[in-house]
């Protein structure tokens, strides 16, 4: 049940800034946006991708944890 809880919020935060990144993304594609726009976009974009593959790094590092952790790790205080 640990696991489900960080599993859930990445996905959700992973699905939201994908469907984020093509709506931002479309008007590219149709040549709707000048020049300096494109790159403005292709830049926010490269930030986006870069956070979405930051989000699934740290669910794998928390997975990680959870699966290493103590069931009685408050002893330790």
């Amino acid at each position: 049940m640990r696991k489900a809880a960080p599993i859930i919020i990445v996905t959700i935060a992973c699905v939201y800034l994908l469907a984020y990144l093509v709506i931002l993304i479309n008007p590219v594609f149709a040549n709707e946006v000048p020049q300096l726009g494109k790159i403005i976009l292709g830049m926010i974009a490269l930030g986006m991708i870069a956070a979405i593959l930051a989000l699934i790094y740290t669910l794998k590092i928390r997975l990680k944890e959870i699966k290493e952790e103590d069931d009685d790790d408050l002893s330790k205080y």
